[in-house]
This record gives C-alpha cells, sequence and structure tokens, in this order.
C-alpha cells in the first residue's frame, strides 16, 4: 500500500492527425447539437412536456322495469346510485311501512322474543299485563300494559310508538325480473401522448343505437 500512495498518476492524450478521423468526429458533434438544439428544445419543447398519464374509465348502467308486490318499478325505484362505477346495487327486496304516526296500536305478531311475563314467545296475550319496568321490550314502541286485538283470532300486546309497525316478515317474491334486466358498461381508455383512445361502445352518429337495446333470456 505504501508503493501504491507514493505512486503517480496522469492521463495520456492522443492527437489523431489525419484530417478525415477530425472530420468524422465533427459530423459527429454536429448532428448531435442540431439534433438537441433545433428539435428537442426549439420545435418539440420537451423540457416544458407535461407528464402522460393514462386515462380510463368505467361506467355501468341498469335497465329494465319489474313488479314488486304490487307496484311498478324501474331503474330509478331499485337502483341506488342509477349509474355506478364498479358494481351497480340492485335492490330485490323492501320492507314498506306507509302513514306511520305517534300512538298506540298492537305490536306485530313477529315482534321482539318475549311476552308481558318474559317468556320465549312472540308479543301475544290473553289479558292485561303490567308492563316491564325497564324501558321498552319491542323494536317499535314502549309496552302499555293493555292486550288489544291484533286481528279476528289473535291478541297482541299494544305499545305506544310509531303506529302502524314495521313488519318485516314479506312474504311477496323478490323481484324476480332482476335476473333479466340489461346492464350497460362503457369502458374507455386515452392516451393523451400519443391522442389514441378507445372505447367499447359505438361512436355518437354512426348508427348504432344502444336506446332500444335490451337484454334477452334467448
Amino acid at each position: 500500500w505504501l508503493r501504491g500512495l507514493l505512486s503517480y498518476e496522469t492521463p495520456k492524450a492522443v492527437v489523431v492527425r489525419p484530417p478525415p478521423v477530425g472530420a468524422v468526429h465533427r459530423c459527429l458533434q454536429l448532428l448531435i447539437l442540431a439534433y438537441f438544439i433545433p428539435w428537442v428544445f426549439l420545435h418539440e419543447k420537451a423540457y416544458q412536456a407535461p407528464p402522460s398519464v393514462i386515462e380510463s374509465s368505467v361506467v355501468t348502467k341498469v335497465k329494465g322495469v319489474g313488479r314488486y308486490a304490487p307496484p311498478v318499478l324501474d331503474a330509478a325505484d331499485f337502483v341506488t346510485p342509477p349509474q355506478g362505477t364498479a358494481a351497480p346495487p340492485v335492490v330485490t327486496r323492501q320492507i314498506r311501512t306507509e302513514d306511520q304516526a305517534q300512538g298506540l296500536c298492537p305490536a306485530p305478531p313477529g315482534e321482539g322474543t318475549r311476552t308481558h311475563t318474559g317468556g320465549e314467545a312472540e308479543f301475544r296475550c290473553v289479558t292485561d299485563r303490567p308492563p316491564p319496568e325497564r324501558g321498552p321490550a319491542t323494536g317499535s314502541g314502549a309496552l302499555t300494559g293493555r292486550c288489544v286485538p291484533l286481528n279476528g283470532t289473535l291478541r297482541s300486546c299494544e305499545i305506544r310508538g310509531w303506529c302502524p309497525p314495521e313488519v318485516d316478515t314479506v312474504d311477496a317474491p323478490v323481484l324476480l325480473e332482476a335476473e333479466n334486466f340489461t346492464l350497460l358498461i362503457k369502458n374507455r381508455v386515452r392516451f393523451p401522448r400519443f391522442g389514441f383512445e378507445r372505447t367499447n361502445l359505438p361512436p355518437p352518429g354512426s348508427g348504432g343505437s344502444l336506446g332500444r337495446c335490451r337484454f334477452h333470456p334467448e
């Protein structure tokens, strides 16, 4: 290592005298300068070029009409939101409780899991019972302690709350027409740097109309 420390190095320059070799060298330098200065900097302005980002989008839309116990529903009723970006949610079952108001009414037969006496049963009763001391015993309201008629054959515990109470035992089938709804999927991709764009739908004015396009199971 002492010998390497005390050694001395210097670069050696070689001068080639033949004019043809020097001319080729200078021509290559001029070509490089001619490419970068007039073309890259002045014409293309590459130093000002913004970053190129691929633009893409996927839009889905549902079309169809179905009947649900008994109203007729369209896409505005069973699709929320009407246009999705990935997977459109379709509502196939609804629980409707119309004209609710604060008052007294019998608890629905499937409400709760206890009776006035605390047994494992629905809120059916035969006679009046004192209401429970701690808070409401149902999801629809507070028990009053009275036993009132529910229909022609059954009696139920009376509650104070929103009446009529919500009944979640819907006997109507699901929206069967949902399996034949039309699902429109629109794909679009664009490369701004190359001015290239592609989509899976025909361009406007090309004669291809999607307004009458509907899915048919056959």
